[in-house]
């Protein structure tokens, strides 16, 4: 009973990530109850079927004309979101929706607009200038072919389950919009940036280990750094999956939120078998060399010149970090953080990182086969992060109750009780989030 009521309670409450408790009652530790700040109204009310989505880029050759086959996903989100003061908000009626569960641990959601910290460029990474420390956030959406199966997933919230392999339909995209604090005084092309206001952590703290508190953030300003795109397209046969990102390119030319983006990059394989940069499944926009890429510590965007964000690790590449997608994480994690880029000339080493992080990976296909899984998530880094932070919150008692089942298959918390009420607190009496330092920041 006090289930159903919960449902009925979230229907009239309508949709939006900040009403999702009340879909799960019992859980008590969303970072963006932190401060009593005004909340993001992002959608979560997952519609149950799509109808015949638009596809403005059917028929455009994603490899002969990627700068318009990119315009042409993009132009399916320009309506939808816009400026309002200093926050990214939607239309309220936008047909795109977030995820659950990614408002937790030290790198969980803030209030604001919903963002998540993502990793923290290395220094050169943004520009030859750019140093360390800076902090990237972000928040990502699936349109509504997407967001059904969002809606599978979370169809109970409180005790989220998978398939064997999650399956998204042809015309899904997700687009995301990352942001950073980095000073535009070091990165020459964020000048004149759409600036916005968000809940971040203290300026310098980058990848922190341990990481602030929640508790600890603070209202700081924040820059447009990069739009992401994916493309459920069957036309990409190597992978079934075409991922692209936009890069916000001063000097300013319009005030608008979309004015400015540039194609940086799109990507529809990984180029397996490819030791060197002759690579033919990516393309990088050559006029932004000695932009966003091209000198010392950042020669190539992705890894040997595979496709890839300025925000992005450049020992990787957009289609190998997504395809680690699966639950649980593999214990390589998603981003071959290991490799030493001092190592770029040694044929062995680059063979050894391609032939374990640059596959085709196809759809209902698992990243690692050899470890087992309960699901592969199809390029679903938003699932993963979710079921990982639902099932951690169940561990640490912010989420009492029955374990989930999908928690127990996943070796994530075995015991059939949740445990009650066991997070740390400082002398203050507030929770000691930072003690997750080892949770593998989410991707969207």
């Amino acid at each position: 009973m006090l289930r159903f009521l919960a449902c009925l309670l979230f229907l009239f409450l309508g949709s939006g990530i900040d009403t999702f408790a009340a879909s799960c009652a019992s859980f008590t530790g969303s970072t963006m109850d932190v401060g009593g700040f005004p909340k993001a109204k992002w959608r979560a009310d997952y519609p149950t079927a799509a109808g015949t989505p638009t596809m403005p880029w059917k028929g455009i050759d994603f490899r002969t004309e990627p700068a318009r086959y990119m315009e042409a996903v993009l132009s399916t989100a320009r309506s939808s979101f816009s400026r309002s003061g200093t926050a990214l908000v939607g239309t309220g009626a936008e047909e795109w929706w977030a995820s659950l569960w990614l408002d937790y641990t030290t790198n969980g959601r803030e209030p604001l607009m919903g963002l998540t910290k993502e990793r923290g460029p290395d220094p050169g990474d943004l520009s030859p200038t750019s140093s360390g420390g800076f902090q990237v956030w972000a928040v990502g959406f699936y349109n509504a072919p997407g967001a059904t199966v969002l809606g599978q997933v979370f169809a109970n919230p409180c005790v989220p389950s998978l398939p064997q392999s999650l399956n998204f339909p042809e015309g899904t995209v997700s687009v995301k919009f990352l942001f950073t604090d980095a000073d535009p005084g070091e990165v020459a092309y964020l000048v004149g940036a759409p600036s916005y206001e968000a809940i971040i952590d203290a300026a310098g703290t980058g990848d922190m280990n341990p990481p602030p508190s929640v508790e600890s953030r603070q209202k700081r300003t924040v820059r447009l750094l990069q739009v992401d795109i994916s493309v459920k397209d069957a036309d990409a046969a190597a992978t079934g999956w075409i991922f692209g990102t936009f890069g916000w390119i001063g000097p300013t030319t319009g005030d608008g939120l979309f004015d400015n983006l540039k194609p940086v990059s799109l990507q529809w394989g990984n180029d397996p078998d490819i030791y060197d940069q002759a690579i033919t499944q990516s393309w990088i926009n050559p006029d932004l060399h000695m932009k966003m890429y091209g000198w010392g510590q950042r020669l190539t965007l992705g890894f040997n010149g595979r496709a890839n964000g300025p925000a992005d690790n450049i020992r990787s590449s957009c289609l190998s970090c997504h395809a680690a997608a699966r639950t649980p994480r593999s214990s390589l994690g998603i981003l071959g953080f290991t490799f030493n880029m001092a190592n770029i000339g040694d044929p062995a080493k680059v063979k050894q990182h391609v032939d374990v992080w640059f596959n085709n990976i196809k759809s209902g296909s698992l990243f690692r086969p050899d470890e087992p899984a309960v699901s592969a998530l199809d390029y679903s880094l938003q699932v993963e992060a979710a079921i990982y932070r639902m099932c951690r919150a169940c561990r640490l008692g912010d989420l009492p109750g029955d374990t989930p089942p999908v928690c127990i298959a996943a070796r994530f918390y075995t015991p059939p009780q949740c445990s009650p009420g066991i997070m740390p607190l400082d002398a203050a009496g507030n929770v000691l989030r930072e003690q997750m330092q080892s949770d593998p920041p989410p991707r969207q």
